[in-house]
C-alpha cells in the first residue's frame, strides 16, 4: 500500500511537471526517484515508458481525427464544385452558359486529380510520420495540362506514384511480420522435421488481412519462424542485407543470383532507418528436381529503436520467367545484446506451384526445410562462425590470415560453380544435353570462351538425385571417413591427405571446413603436383560436400594471400538432405542424395558435338558414384 500510495503521489504532484522536462531519465535519476518514493527502480522505469507510449497514443489520434476532418472538408468543397459546373454561369453576362459535355468531363477528372493529390499529400505526411522518410510534397500526374490554373491552385505535390505504392504495401508488410514474431501459440507450432516453428494457417488467417490477394490455383504454402543469437551487430546485418553482393556471399549455396534494381530510399540521418529498394534474386536448393524460386521484391528496412531493426520482404510480382513463386512478409526482426551480438528472429512465408516440384522433395519443401526460416539462421550463423575463424590468432594459428582469407574465397568460388552447375543459376546459359531420368542424370553443356576464372571449352555437368535409406547427418560422416575410393570417381586417387586444414566453426571438430588435400604418388616436378580442394559444410537441414582439383601453383597463389579470381574451377560434389521414403510421402526416412559432376571436353568445340559414347561415359561415372554411396549405406546396415 505505502508504494503505490508513493508512486501515486509521485504522479499527481511532480511527475508530469517531471516528464516535461525530462521524458527520457538516466539510470542515475531513476534510482533517486526510486529511492524516494521507496520503490522498485523497474516500477519507475515502466512508469517512464507507460507515459511516452500514452503520449504517442494521444498525439497519434489527434492526428486522425485532424486528417478526418480535412478529407471531409474537401469532400464538401468537391461537391459544392461540382453542383457549381452543373450550372456555369458566363462571366461576361452572367447568364447561363453551355459547355460542351467533353469539358465537363474536363472538369471532372481535374477535380478528381485534385481528390488523389490531396490523398497523397495527407499520406506523405503519415509515412514521415510514422517511418522518419521524408518526401518531396509534389505529385506529377497526367492531366494536369488540363486545366493549368486549377492544376497549380490545387495541386501542388510530387510523389513519385509507384514509390508510394511500395511503400504502403512495406509498411503494411512490416506489420504483419512484427506481429508474426511477437505472437506464439497458437498462431506457431513447434517443427519436428527441420527445427523452428510452423505457421497455423488457420489461425493465421483469421488474424490477417491477405496482402498479396487470393492464393493462385494449385499454389501451396510455406510458412517457417526460427530465432538464434549470432555474434554480428544489427546494423552490421542491416548493411549487408541491403547490399546485394553481401547478401549472397552471406548466404553462400542458397542465392544463385542477388541485384538490387532501383534504391528507392537510402534511408535517413546517415543510416539505413528507412531504406527501401527494389530487388531480384534466384533463391536455390541443391537439386535438379527442385526448381529455383525466381523472386522480385520490395526490402524494406526500419530501425523500431535503438538496437533493435526489422527487415522485410515482400514480392511485387509472381511468375518471372516461369517460375511461380510468391513471397509474402519474410524477413527478420533484430535485437542487439550484450558484446556485439544480435538476437535474431528469421521468418519465412512463401507460396508456391507444387507441381513443379518433384514429388520425392514435396514433403520436404512444405516442411520449410529447404526454403524455411532455419535454413537461412543456420547459413547466417555459419557465415559469422567462418568470418570468425578467419579473425581468430588461436585457431589455425599455423595459417597467416591472408592466407586463410585467399583459401576462404577460393572456397567460395568453387562453391557457387558447383551449385549454379546443379540449379543453372548465375546468369549461365547451359544446353540441354539429356533431361533427368530414373537411373540416368541431366546433362548440360556450356561453352567456356573468356579464360579468366574459368576453363576454356565446352564443360558438361551433370546431376542426379537418389533415395538413399540413411539419416542425412549419419551418411555426411561415413562419406567424410570411409575409404574415399568407394564413391569418388574423379578424385580419390589424389585425395588422400590433409596438406591444409581450415575449420570454420568454433573448434578443429567442426564439420565445417575447407582442405587441400594431396596423394602419396610422387610427381617428378611440384608443377606436376594435382591436389583437391574440398569443403565440407553441414548442419540440422543438410550437408555439403565440394571439391576440385587445384595445381601446385594455385597452392602457392593461396598460401601467399594472393588475388585468387583468375584461378579456374572444375568443381564436383554431393549434396545431402533429409528424405521421407523414395515416394517422398512419411516422416523422415532417409536421405535425398544430389550428385553433380563437372568435366571438361578439350576435344569438344560446340554443345552440338557431344556424342553418344561422351553421354554413356557421363552416365557411367554418375552411376559408380551413386553405386559406391550406396554400398557404404549396406555396409552399415550389415
Amino acid at each position: 500500500m505505502y508504494t503505490s500510495f508513493s508512486l501515486f503521489c509521485f504522479v499527481s504532484f511532480c511527475g508530469n511537471r517531471f516528464f516535461e522536462k525530462n521524458p527520457h531519465p538516466t539510470e542515475k535519476e531513476r534510482t533517486e526517484i526510486a529511492n524516494k518514493l521507496n520503490i522498485t527502480i523497474n516500477k519507475v522505469k515502466f512508469w517512464f515508458q507507460n507515459k511516452r507510449t500514452q503520449l504517442k497514443s494521444q498525439k497519434e489520434r489527434n492526428e486522425n481525427v485532424m486528417l478526418k476532418q480535412e478529407n471531409e472538408q474537401l469532400r464538401l468543397e468537391n461537391l459544392a464544385m461540382a453542383e457549381v459546373l452543373k450550372n456555369p454561369l458566363c462571366n461576361k453576362c452572367g447568364a447561363q452558359a453551355t459547355i460542351p459535355d467533353g469539358s465537363i468531363h474536363t472538369h471532372k477528372v481535374v477535380i478528381e486529380n485534385a481528390r488523389l493529390k490531396e490523398e497523397l499529400a495527407n499520406f506523405a505526411s503519415q509515412v514521415s510520420q510514422m517511418f522518419g522518410i521524408l518526401l518531396p510534397n509534389k505529385v506529377t500526374i497526367p492531366g494536369d495540362n488540363l486545366n493549368p490554373i486549377m492544376s497549380r491552385s490545387l495541386m501542388d505535390y510530387d510523389i513519385p506514384i509507384q514509390r508510394n505504392g511500395y511503400l504502403v504495401q512495406a509498411s503494411r508488410a512490416m506489420e504483419e511480420l512484427l506481429k508474426l514474431g511477437n505472437v506464439n501459440a497458437p498462431l506457431w507450432n513447434r517443427n519436428m522435421e527441420g527445427g523452428g516453428e510452423t505457421l497455423n494457417f488457420v489461425e493465421y488467417e483469421r488474424a490477417f488481412p491477405p496482402c498479396l490477394g487470393t492464393k493462385p490455383p494449385g499454389f501451396v504454402s510455406e510458412s517457417t519462424r526460427a530465432r538464434s543469437v549470432v555474434p554480428m551487430t544489427s546494423s552490421t546485418l542491416v548493411e549487408a542485407l541491403l547490399n546485394a553482393d553481401q547478401w549472397r556471399e552471406m548466404f553462400m549455396g542458397m542465392i544463385g543470383s542477388c541485384t538490387t534494381m532501383e534504391v528507392l530510399s537510402n534511408g535517413t540521418g546517415g543510416s539505413k532507418n528507412g531504406a527501401l529498394q527494389l530487388m531480384k534474386a534466384e533463391i536455390q536448393f541443391i537439386s535438379p528436381l527442385v526448381p529455383v524460386r525466381v523472386l522480385k521484391f520490395i526490402r524494406f528496412a526500419k530501425q523500431q529503436a535503438r538496437g533493435q531493426w526489422i527487415v522485410v520482404d515482400l514480392s511485387i510480382d509472381s511468375g518471372i520467367e516461369g517460375h511461380m513463386t510468391r513471397r509474402r512478409p519474410s524477413g527478420c526482426i533484430l535485437h542487439d545484446m550484450p558484446n556485439g551480438f544480435t538476437m535474431v528472429t528469421w521468418i519465412e512465408h512463401t507460396e508456391y506451384d507444387e507441381q513443379s516440384v518433384s514429388h520425392q522433395y514435396r514433403q520436404l519443401i512444405n516442411s520449410g526445410v529447404g526454403f524455411g526460416a532455419q535454413r537461412w539462421i543456420s547459413a547466417l550463423l555459419r557465415h559469422c562462425e567462418s568470418i570468425a575463424a578467419i579473425m581468430s590468432p588461436t585457431l589455425n594459428h599455423h595459417l597467416l590470415q591472408d592466407t586463410k582469407r585467399s583459401l576462404r574465397g577460393l572456397a567460395q568460388r568453387m562453391m557457387s560453380i558447383f551449385c549454379g552447375g546443379v540449379c543453372l543459376t548465375d546468369g549461365q546459359q547451359w544446353d540441354l544435353v539429356a533431361d533427368h531420368a530414373p537411373s540416368r542424370p541431366r546433362i548440360m553443356a556450356h561453352n567456356y570462351i573468356s579464360g579468366f576464372g574459368e576453363p576454356m571449352g565446352i564443360v558438361t555437368s551433370a546431376t542426379y538425385s537418389v533415395w538413399t535409406p540413411t539419416n542425412h547427418q549419419h551418411l555426411f560422416d561415413m562419406l567424410k571417413t570411409k575409404d574415399r575410393c568407394i564413391w569418388d570417381v574423379i578424385c580419390h586417387r589424389i585425395a588422400v591427405r590433409n596438406m591444409i586444414h581450415l575449420p570454420l566453426g568454433q573448434d578443429e571438430t567442426s564439420p565445417n571446413c575447407i582442405s587441400i588435400l594431396y596423394s602419396n604418388i610422387e610427381r617428378t616436378t611440384e608443377d606436376d603436383q594435382v591436389m583437391v580442394l574440398q569443403e565440407t559444410i553441414s548442419d540440422m537441414t543438410g550437408s555439403l560436400i565440394v571439391y576440385a582439383t587445384i595445381d601446385f601453383p594455385t597452392v602457392s597463389v593461396v598460401m601467399n594471400g594472393e588475388d585468387i579470381s583468375s584461378v579456374a574451377l572444375l568443381p564436383s560434389g554431393l549434396c545431402i538432405v533429409p528424405g521421407y521414403g523414395e515416394d517422398g510421402a512419411g516422416g523422415e526416412r532417409g536421405s535425398m542424395v544430389t550428385v553433380g559432376l563437372q568435366l571438361l571436353h578439350l576435344d569438344i568445340t560446340t554443345s552440338n558435338m557431344i556424342t553418344m559414347e561422351t553421354i554413356i561415359m557421363i552416365n557411367d561415372l554418375v552411376a559408380r558414384t551413386v553405386q559406391g554411396i550406396k554400398e557404404i549405406v549396406r555396409s552399415t546396415q550389415q
